[in-house]
């Protein structure tokens, strides 16, 4: 809870993934994925209620009390199952009285219970309809670009302002505002910034490899981040 207001965090786990099949239950640095969100959430000093939503008998197996397992229907497990579909499960299972939805994925297992608080208090504080959280992109935008159909190279001249990428490791927003707009990316909507390394996503066995080869580096430097991105 935040003052008077509550705070659900959900735990989406599907048991399909295309890029990393049984990702969620894989283990990293001697626990299954899950395992990290689970208790990152666990430790939250705002969060009121951690449900886990999953089609997986071994991820709904490893919730404990207080936290609450909430089996999925068919129709949202598949790879086409939109997350905002599922938080309308979550809240119709739950009830209302929710004044902010904090989404988990297991696939960021670096964040830190503190990257999830001070998002949640950005939203509380700023008045915004929802926070996303960002890191900073490792190489100046003049070092990225496209390539042609043959082959050529386009290089980006560079924007106004640090270059951020999505990290997908939390995500806050308010119930009604979610129903309404189905995205968390909506006018009004306010960026944390966390380091590079907390912010690794998990999709492919190369990310699941560069995860565990950072962990303990992520851990050792949670409380000014590794020295990553080049200026």
């Amino acid at each position: 809870m935040i003052g008077d207001r509550r705070v659900l965090a959900l735990v989406p786990a599907r048991a399909g993934s295309q890029g990393l099949p049984g990702k969620n239950m894989r283990p990293l640095a001697g626990k299954p994925l899950v395992d990290w969100t689970l208790e990152a959430a666990a430790a939250s000093t705002l969060i009121d209620h951690v449900l886990v939503s999953s089609d997986d008998a071994q991820v709904l197996a490893r919730v404990q009390p207080p936290m609450q397992a909430l089996e999925r229907p068919a129709a949202l497990a598949g790879p086409e199952a939109s997350v905002i579909d599922a938080i309308a499960h979550a809240l119709q299972h739950t009830g209302a009285g929710w004044d902010y939805v904090v989404l988990l994925q297991p696939t960021s297992p670096l964040r830190l219970t503190a990257d999830i608080d001070a998002a949640i208090r950005l939203c509380d504080e700023s008045g915004a309809p929802a926070v996303l959280t960002v890191s900073p992109t490792l190489k100046p935008d003049r070092f990225h670009g496209t390539l042609g159909a043959d082959g050529h190279l386009v290089l980006d001249p560079g924007r106004e302002g640090e270059g951020v990428v999505l990290n997908g490791a939390v995500y806050v927003g308010r119930p009604d505002r979610l129903l309404a707009d189905r995205t968390f990316l909506t006018d009004g909507t306010r960026a944390l910034v966390m380091p590079p390394e907390r912010g690794q996503d998990i999709d492919t066995l190369y990310d699941f490899v560069v995860a565990e080869a950072l962990m303990p580096h992520a851990r050792a430097f949670a409380a000014t981040g590794m020295p990553a991105v080049r200026r």
